[in-house]
């Protein structure tokens, strides 16, 4: 049973405006969090790790120091297994109106709960996954309803795939690390996590079962044209899961694959509350990120050091055979290059220039040998084969099977 909010002792008063209004829906909000939590018997720091974020942060959403974000309301209610409803009705009315015949009225927050968009992933959000965000969240589309639902159906069918082997479903590793949102940021944030993935600085281009094997569940779907790439956070086993296109080339694959891991350690950093103002911000740390992580700066140092390539020698043949090595595109190997310091700005030019020549003559196709495919369905079809030893479990096994496109054979 979903635990109940307590209302409001007093009703929203009607004379309330701007900044006094939003203090004193943040207060109440608080207030009806704090409630919640005690009733659960959970301490702040219990709930904070349930929901995935800081302590603090929960500790200011229940003082009432600063609106919360819905999004952030969200994960917060999902680790108490509420509904975010409840609490903004809670936060709203007085005790004397009966919760079930009582709107929420809290200005925003109810038009945002009720966007077209995040009305798509509420079924995920009840289960406790709630979508970190966009990958490129600027110039992404909306993600169509009929790739939410195959989105939600695969997610539900690896956890139950999880349940019946008895698997462990949390992540290995911290999904929370503490980092500054600069450029000095990403590259530290990225060497940190390669770190704790064991890759060090190795050139690796199985990243799908580094990250599976450590909890992070990957998934390949159909996506409209120009959505790469879904995140989501399953706040109650702290692990996740990226959905990635399954039309887009390995280059890209990998590089949202990437992206994702950069949103998801935003997302666990502030709550997913970016202003507006900062979603540029978000979007050009987590490109900063994704080029770090699958190109780390030794191994690439190291290879044009092997090769004996100073500024001025990279020809565009060398650059798209190297470049295959760490699965990146061309244009974001040869940006790295600069970066790095590898490439003189004349050189650069001559290189961009015959990348783009390529792209506008072949349609938008990679340059050069394609990376090799990145590895699909690892991990689900794995455990799909050990769940069809579990007795009892072999017609809705087969049924997870014939959904993913996986081959079954009879018993």
């Amino acid at each position: 049973m979903q635990p109940r909010f307590q209302a409001s002792a007093t009703p929203m008063p009607d004379d309330l405006t701007g900044d006094d209004r939003e203090r004193e829906e943040a207060r109440r909000i608080g207030e009806a969090l704090r409630l919640a939590r005690t009733r659960r018997g959970l301490m702040q720091g219990e709930l904070a790790a349930a929901a995935g974020m800081p302590a603090a942060q929960i500790s200011a959403i229940e003082c009432g120091r600063r609106p919360p974000s819905l999004r952030t309301l969200r994960r917060v209610c999902a680790a108490l297994g509420a509904k975010t409803e409840d609490l903004l009705r809670a936060a709203s009315v007085g005790n004397s109106a009966p919760a079930e015949e009582s709107e929420p009225v809290l200005p925003g927050l109810t038009e945002l709960f009720q966007s077209p968009e995040e009305r798509l992933f509420a079924p995920l959000a009840r289960a406790g996954i709630v979508r970190t965000v966009r990958a490129d969240p600027l110039s992404s589309p909306p993600p169509t309803e009929e790739c939410v639902r195959i989105v939600e159906r695969r997610i539900a069918d690896y956890l139950r795939l999880e349940k019946i082997c008895g698997a462990f479903a949390g992540a290995s590793i911290p999904l929370a690390l503490p980092f500054t949102q600069d450029a000095a940021g990403a590259e530290e944030l990225s060497t940190r996590v390669r770190r704790l993935l064991g890759l060090g600085d190795s050139i690796v281009l199985d990243y799908v079962s580094v990250l599976e094997s450590h909890g992070i569940r990957v998934i390949f779907v159909p996506m409209p044209p120009g959505l790469g790439s879904q995140g989501f956070f399953d706040t109650r086993s702290g692990s996740a899961a990226f959905a990635v296109s399954d039309s887009i080339t390995p280059e890209k694959q990998l590089f949202r694959l990437a992206l994702e891991l950069a949103w998801l350690y935003l997302f666990t950093r502030n709550g997913n509350e970016a202003v507006p103002e900062s979603a540029e911000s978000n979007r050009r740390f987590a490109k900063l990120f994704a080029a770090c992580f699958i190109m780390p700066r030794a191994a690439v140092k190291n290879m044009a050091a092997s090769l004996g390539a100073g500024r001025g020698d990279w020809t565009y043949p060398l650059l798209l055979r190297v470049k295959r090595h760490f699965g990146a595109s061309a244009e974001a190997f040869a940006y790295r290059l600069l970066e790095l310091g590898l490439v003189g700005r004349d050189a650069l030019a001559g290189l961009l220039g015959a990348i783009k020549n390529h792209y506008d003559t072949h349609g938008n196709r990679e340059p050069g040998e394609p990376a090799p495919a990145l590895v699909r369905g690892g991990r689900f079809a794995d455990l799909a084969e050990r769940a069809r030893s579990v007795p009892g479990a072999w017609d809705e096994v087969r049924a997870i099977a014939r959904r993913a496109g996986l081959q079954v054979d009879a018993r």
